[in-house]
């Protein structure tokens, strides 16, 4: 009987080193007006928009989420996708994710 000692953990090699990166989340109606959202999200926001205060998605922002369905800034790429009601499923995360 053999028993391999060389075996890696599950996952690979350099899993350790890395951290998982989380994606935020939020909702908003077709103004821009968040409904809720995450704390990952408010944080990746105030990096996208520095200054931003909540509330509301600054009008650059919208404007590219509803003519292109996604906004990049600083390493973050923010996507909307329709929902019922009028609302949009935002999701903001680091880009390459």
């Amino acid at each position: 009987m053999s028993v391999d000692s060389k075996r890696q953990p599950q996952g690979g090699l350099g899993t350790r080193s890395k951290k998982p990166r989380k994606a935020g989340e939020a909702v908003c109606d077709m103004k821009g007006d968040l409904w809720d959202l995450d704390a990952v999200f408010l944080l990746s926001m105030k990096r996208i928009a520095p200054g931003w205060s909540g509330g509301n998605l600054p009008e650059e922002v919208m404007f590219e989420l509803k003519n292109a369905g996604r906004y990049q800034a600083h390493d973050l790429e923010l996507t909307a996708q329709p929902i019922s009601g009028g609302k949009i499923a935002l999701r903001i995360s680091e880009t390459g994710i």
